[in-house]
């Protein structure tokens, strides 16, 4: 059988040509080799991996053939149940809650432990985001990690703060927070596609072959999003409208391309841009009042001021949340939260000056240091999504 014929869930290749026309449930798979099998069975029949534990334990070095073979079937056999047969999962998507849930157990030990996670974390994600781009740019690990860190501080805010100890409004207002950003991150990944340029490829374009990640103008640029002015990306050999961007991540011209965004695994562009903004908001709010709400509920509370009614009150004194480990975790889940706020926090102020400049920040940082119109015309177009 031709090996590139498409081959939906309901045959597969047999021995002797036979065809087997059961489908296959939700934990079933075609393994690399062929052959039909279950997820209930990988952690048996591989005989890489017998060879290579009785090699271990014999002291015998293990030879690369079989490690190989050992590796390759780990990556096959990790699977999730899945509608028409398991879905294989890859390392990079399974990774990103294992780390996250094994770092702040890790923290919650004692101030000691926190020291070093803490300060950790960021380093980690720097050096991932270095070392992914590089060897796999549309890894899915940054967005999973997003997710997983939102599921982690509602289900650890749900179980671990005293509820008792919090007004009903204030559970609902974190709960409705976190969902609102879930939403608008969720658009701004599914609008992501609005702003590409599908466009055929001009075969008389007479521009060469480049490596530029920018559009080259054909006409004159006008400082008005209006302009007429027409340009042709290098890489992708077609014409784009005026402030279009080429992103080698995402393989396309992206409409007034503001950044790659990592986190969301999308590029944020025109028809997005207002999503990714008002979800940085909501999250950005939902991680203080949880971080406000966990120290006030596992420390010592003073009270601050009143706001409408509702009394302000900030942490006293931490002293002895180690002694507890439920009460550990809730505060180490406070102060991630607090670590998040501040990137997202630097993130929203960038995006506010540029906002009220006009520009994107693939325009600040390619030098288009341009002032289109004044601050509020700036933020009524943004609004408006033009």
């Amino acid at each position: 059988m031709n090996s590139d014929y498409p081959r939906d869930y309901y045959s597969s290749h047999c021995s002797l040509g036979e065809v087997d026309t059961d489908p296959l449930c939700c934990c079933e798979y075609f393994d690399r080799t062929d052959e039909r099998n279950h997820i209930l069975a990988c952690c048996c029949n591989c005989v890489d991996f017998d060879d290579s534990f009785d090699r271990f334990i014999s002291c015998r070095p293990i030879p690369v053939d079989k490690q190989r073979g050992m590796l390759l079937t780990f990556q096959d056999r990790l699977r999730i149940p899945w509608r028409g047969g398991a879905k294989q999962v890859t390392v990079d998507n399974v990774l990103p809650v294992v780390l996250l849930v094994s770092l702040q157990l890790l923290a919650a030990l004692d101030f000691y432990c926190s020291l070093v996670v803490f300060p950790l974390i960021p380093l980690l994600m720097a050096f991932l985001k270095r070392f992914l781009g590089r060897v796999l740019p549309k890894t899915k690990f940054f967005s999973l990690w997003l997710f997983w860190s939102g599921i982690y501080l509602v289900v650890l805010f749900e179980s671990t703060v005293p509820l008792l100890e919090l007004l009903p409004e204030e559970n609902i207002a974190f709960v409705a927070l976190m969902s609102l950003s879930f939403f608008c991150f969720y658009k701004t990944n599914v609008r992501a596609s609005l702003n590409h340029i599908n466009q055929p490829q001009y075969k008389d374009d007479p521009l060469g072959n480049g490596d530029s990640q920018t559009a080259i103008l054909i006409s004159d640029r006008e400082d008005s999003d209006e302009s007429d002015g027409r340009l042709a990306c290098q890489t992708c050999r077609k014409y784009v409208p005026p402030r279009t961007y080429h992103c080698k991540v995402c393989a396309t011209c992206v409409i007034k391309q503001d950044q790659h965004s990592v986190w969301l695994n999308c590029c944020i562009g025109r028809s997005n841009h207002r999503y990714f903004l008002f979800g940085c908001v909501s999250s950005l709010l939902a991680l203080w009042l949880f971080a406000n709400l966990s120290l006030t509920s596992v420390c010592h509370p003073t009270p601050i001021f009143t706001l409408f009614g509702v009394t302000v009150m900030l942490p006293d004194d931490c002293a002895d949340i180690y002694f507890q480990y439920d009460i550990a975790l809730c505060f180490t889940g406070a102060i991630y939260a607090l670590l998040m706020s501040l990137f997202i926090l630097i993130s929203l102020l960038k995006q506010t000056c540029l906002i009220s400049r006009g520009c994107t920040e693939t325009e600040w940082q390619r030098g288009e240091h341009i002032n289109r119109r004044n601050c509020l015309v700036n933020w009524k177009m943004f609004c408006l999504g033009q």
